[in-house]
């Protein structure tokens, strides 16, 4: 399962990276091709960190589409820094929790519990089960 779940998060940065290069990576896109791993536990840790040709990552690529007027540290830069690290892996997690419904880092990626309940329970049973 661990094995999976590194090769699905692997299989999703080479995609949003292939995209980027070729000029084709929309948000519409970029989300469509997320949702597909809601129910797919990704694990981050079978990132490649894989670069584009201008230095991107995927987080960066993402941030950028989701959130353009985020100010993104260009490596090498004066703001290449840890502060400018952190900021960014927040709003990564952020973009990742919100939009796609999944939990960032300390876990492979998730849909969290309640999404899945909401789609799986009937109405009156995920009041019980949020409850218990």
């Amino acid at each position: 399962m661990m094995m999976n779940s590194r090769k699905a998060y692997a299989s999703f940065e080479k995609t949003v990276l292939d995209l980027y290069e070729q000029g084709v990576l929309t948000l519409e896109y970029l989300g469509r091709i997320a949702h597909q791993y809601c129910t797919v536990g990704i694990d981050s840790a079978g990132s490649q960190y894989l670069l584009t040709h201008d230095g991107k990552d995927l987080h960066q690529i993402c941030i950028a589409l989701v959130d353009p007027g985020f100010a993104l540290a260009l490596r090498g830069s004066s703001e290449d820094h840890e502060e400018a690290w952190e900021r960014e892996l927040q709003k990564w997690e952020e973009i990742v929790h919100q939009h796609w419904g999944w939990q960032a880092y300390c876990a492979p990626f998730f849909a969290p519990l309640n999404k899945i309940q909401q789609t799986l329970l009937p109405e009156n049973s995920t009041s019980e089960v949020q409850a218990a």
